[in-house]
């Protein structure tokens, strides 16, 4: 997936930044290096959202809750892109605890065969149920195997964009590229 994908960018914490935050300057950081980030969606534990709800740049907030007010499960929009919660994203501080994604960064196929059904009528006979499967598989990978480099421009850009870890304790050196 894309999340182990070479073309993955990881966005260095701040200098002063302390572990387990994430701060507006990550965000735009993140969204300067994402191609297309018009067309993508943020990513994030759950973990973060009490630090993207109280995010200011200047005067402007840059988190937004839903259209719906906070009536409805709160993911709203960071920068004007949608924000999908996912327990699959890492905790808070680690790296990949949210996530730039542009999904046309990411083509997936069919797999030889097809969709395929199958019943069978002897799951419940005395109940006369049927049961039914359909099996489809599924492979997919990013389209490009590293960031590439703008024509005009001295940092690097993805589909995939991370910030760094900013863990507790021990020295985190990141690399830019």
């Amino acid at each position: 997936g894309f999340r182990q994908s070479s073309a993955m960018i990881s966005v260095a914490k701040e200098t002063s930044q302390t572990a387990t935050t994430l701060v507006a300057a990550n965000v735009a950081k993140m969204y300067s290096r994402c191609l297309q980030p018009e067309r993508a969606v943020w990513i994030a534990n759950p973990d973060v959202l009490p630090q993207l709800m109280t995010m200011v740049i200047g005067n402007n907030v840059i988190w937004t809750p839903p259209t719906t007010g906070f009536t409805q499960a709160p993911g709203g929009t960071l920068l004007g892109r949608p924000v999908l919660l996912s327990d699959q994203a890492e905790t808070l501080g680690a790296a990949g605890d949210i996530i730039l994604v542009n999904p046309d960064g990411y083509y997936a196929v069919n797999k030889a065969g097809g969709a395929q059904f199958a019943a069978s009528i002897h799951l419940y006979f005395d109940y006369d149920v049927q049961a039914f499967r359909w099996t489809f598989r599924l492979g997919g990978q990013p389209f490009l195997s590293a960031p590439v480099s703008p024509a005009n421009g001295s940092k690097t850009r993805s589909h995939f964009v991370q910030v760094a870890v900013r863990a507790r304790g021990g020295v985190v050196v990141v690399v830019e590229e």
